[in-house]
């Protein structure tokens, strides 16, 4: 017998519990349970959610599937969740550029897709910067339709990528105001990457469907599973190239 929180073996028998089972609490955590409880989740299993995580699939779902409560999934889902670094694991073309003249060749695309969270009057747009050569999520921002969060989503981006890429967008008019003039491509065909990215960004997270119950409620989850998924993706991408 191991503790099922550390795997320590150093368990000593601590009374009864509640249903008149022999309780046994770790030597080294502290953690206290029963001998072949049900409430133990395996190695396995935890690997299988761990990819439901990244599907359309809700949190209650994935209760339902794999026989767990929703609380130990919720906290679960947060350890996860937090484990997507800031960088996005991105592998985008400007960061295999060797010269200036290279990265002038290179146009990254933005867009904004509306989310909502607690309820569908209360919109949070999603801002994108994707790389469409070799199909990476480069940075998002989360906030309003505003050039404020335009020129967040425009500030993430590296000095050197500002000044010599270029940039493809639809007309909203929040682009023009950040983007400069030379740079900036206005047109709804040059988006055409991004835009299938986003119907990628929404059949694959359930949060994000645009009918749907499995909306967040809280904007901290919100972004920390966007944040997850685009991690993941990233990961897929460069595991296919």
């Amino acid at each position: 017998m191991h503790c099922p929180k550390c795997y320590c073996r150093k368990i000593k028998k601590n009374g009864f519990s509640h249903y008149c089972k022999q309780n046994h609490k770790c030597l080294e955590c502290g953690r206290q349970c029963v001998k072949d409880s049900d409430h133990y989740i395996s190695t396995e299993k935890r690997i299988q959610i761990r990819r439901c995580l990244k599907e359309r699939i809700s949190l209650c779902g994935i209760c339902r599937i794999f026989s767990v409560s929703f609380t130990w999934l919720y906290e679960f889902a947060k350890t996860v969740w937090a484990e997507a670094p800031d960088s996005l694991g991105c592998q985008a073309a400007a960061m295999e550029v060797q010269s200036l003249e290279e990265l002038q060749e290179l146009s990254i695309q933005f867009d904004e897709v509306w989310t909502f969270c607690g309820q569908r009057m209360l919109k949070q747009w999603l801002w994108i910067a994707y790389d469409p050569w070799n199909k990476q999520v480069i940075c998002y921002h989360l906030g309003d339709r505003s050039t404020n969060s335009a020129r967040a989503l425009w500030n993430k981006l590296p000095v050197e990528w500002q000044d010599n890429c270029w940039f493809d967008t639809d007309d909203w008019k929040a682009y023009r105001k950040v983007i400069p003039r030379e740079q900036h491509f206005v047109n709804k065909a040059l988006t055409q990457r991004i835009e299938r990215f986003n119907n990628t960004l929404r059949q694959r997270c359930s949060r994000l469907v645009r009918k749907t119950l499995s909306f967040s409620k809280c904007l901290t989850n919100h972004e920390a599973a966007i944040k997850y998924f685009f991690w993941q993706f990233n990961l897929e991408q460069q595991a296919l190239h």
